[in-house]
């Protein structure tokens, strides 16, 4: 009876999705993935992704993320994302400026993707693997805090900014693509529990950051040279708290996965999509109360 409930509840929530308001995160994978298992593991594997074929399409060697926010009871809808101007900095800073894992912190001049680029980016991958989404249906009200949000965070200048993955955009430090768009949520009042496994927590070592915040040089060959070296606390260190989108990609497959074998043990009401190999899971979330007031915390 039970279960006989639950699929009644889930066809009066989702019959009606395709009309409701709703944000949507979509996660494209890097091409082999990301290690964070220790300092040398994530040197190499960002490495071999800068590397790797990608079929002419657009390159995302560290995986990324666009925010679509569709509020179908006023008709809008927009794309955004946040990126940097120039790909080359990165490697330029690793390279000749000798920063090591000081790019992990870095400012870069930043360009504020809105719609019809992130919908070619989006459909140059469309049925890949290496695509996801998580969809959340949301009230109307929360809906229409995100667009102002969207409005002003443009408006203030901070998609000009780029910023490394430390960087919080609610305190007008800019963003790296995950945390703005977390931040959505966050603005939203729809930041889950369950989402804060979207994160690696790491402290990485300051004997393998250069640049302005050590105020050394740090070649790539001394973190290569060090396979064993670990993150650690144990030594002076920066604390670092980063949202992965190959986590969340790896959730949304999980879950769907789970969902679709009737596996699913967690709380909330789901329904998934799949274009080809691109997977989408629908959380309805369409019940918490809508924030008020100030969206920034500077």
């Amino acid at each position: 009876m039970t279960r006989i409930v639950g699929y009644f509840s889930l066809f009066l929530i989702f019959s009606s999705a395709a009309f409701a308001d709703s944000i949507t995160l979509h996660l494209l994978r890097s091409p082999l993935g990301i290690n964070w298992k220790s300092p040398f593991t994530m040197t190499i594997s960002a490495l071999k992704n800068s590397l790797a074929y990608t079929q002419g399409r657009r390159a995302f060697g560290i995986s990324h993320v666009f925010v679509e926010v569709s509020c179908d009871s006023t008709g809008e809808r927009i794309f955004r994302g946040q990126t940097s101007t120039d790909d080359s900095n990165e490697r330029e800073l690793i390279f000749k400026e000798k920063y090591g894992m000081g790019v992990m912190f870095h400012t870069y001049k930043g360009k504020y993707e809105k719609d019809s680029d992130i919908l070619k980016d989006l459909s140059s991958y469309e049925g890949s693997p290496r695509r996801g989404a998580f969809k959340a249906l949301i009230s109307p009200a929360t809906c229409q805090r995100m667009l102002r949000y969207a409005d002003e965070y443009e408006r203030l200048g901070f998609g000009q900014i780029y910023s490394g993955l430390q960087a919080d955009p609610l305190k007008g430090e800019g963003a790296g693509c995950s945390a703005f768009g977390i931040s959505f949520l966050r603005i939203g009042g729809i930041l889950e529990p369950f989402m804060k496994n979207w994160q690696n927590v790491i402290d990485v070592p300051k004997r393998f950051i250069g640049g302005p915040l050590t105020g050394k040089e740090v070649h790539i060959l001394k973190i290569l040279k060090r396979p064993q070296a670990k993150w650690s606390s144990k030594e002076p260190h920066i604390h670092l708290e980063a949202w992965n989108p190959e986590k969340m990609h790896d959730w949304v497959e999980k879950t769907y996965d789970e969902f679709i074998k009737d596996e699913y043990q967690g709380s909330y009401l789901l329904e998934v999509e799949k274009l080809g190999k691109s997977k989408t899971v629908i959380v309805d979330l369409t019940d918490r109360k809508t924030p008020t007031g100030s969206f920034w915390m500077y």
